[in-house]
């Protein structure tokens, strides 16, 4: 049978404390830093559960905005782009429990990322999304949906913005 998610704001009712996703850097950030940040207006971190436990954290992912130096980025992208500094959307964090992994929850946070980033973008402007990937597991993952490595950056990669609707 399928997990059904719900995706929201992070919140103080999740148990972040046995949250465990192999990488020890993103288990202290959900359970000492996220509020912070949010708090902050640093990033917004949206939290994923399953839909019979609420209170249990499967995975989550953070956005806030940055930008990139156009001769950083792809030259068929940068062709287009003044050459100052342009604004993207920062995926900061993006992380699965152990115990949900290799159930698509990833590509289910990634996609919800994606789509929120779409709905900002109405009001927002972005040329994509970048994502700093933690290891090449990580990187080829983003890589699969279409995350194009930045000029000598192979953990630092681009979605440009002309992709966003094939994921959301």
């Amino acid at each position: 049978m399928e997990t059904i998610y719900h995706i929201r704001p992070f919140d103080s009712t999740v148990d972040t404390a046995s949250f465990c996703c192999g990488q020890p850097p993103l288990d202290e950030y959900i359970r000492r830093y996220a509020s912070q940040d949010v708090k902050r207006n640093v990033a917004r971190v949206f939290i994923a559960t399953p839909e019979h436990d609420t209170k249990q954290l499967a995975g989550f992912f953070t956005l806030s905005a940055g930008s990139v130096s156009c001769s950083d980025l792809p030259a068929s992208l940068a062709k287009t782009l003044p050459r100052y500094p342009v604004p993207v959307a920062l995926i900061g964090r993006l992380a699965v429990a152990t115990d949900y992994q290799g159930k698509g929850l990833g590509s289910i946070l990634l996609a919800d990322a994606c789509q929120k980033v779409i709905n900002a973008s109405a009001t927002l402007a972005v040329v994509g999304i970048v994502v700093d990937a933690k290891d090449s597991t990580a990187a080829s993952f983003y890589r699969h949906f279409g995350f194009m490595p930045l000029l000598g950056q192979a953990d630092r990669l681009l979605l440009p913005a002309t992709a966003f609707c094939s994921l959301a």
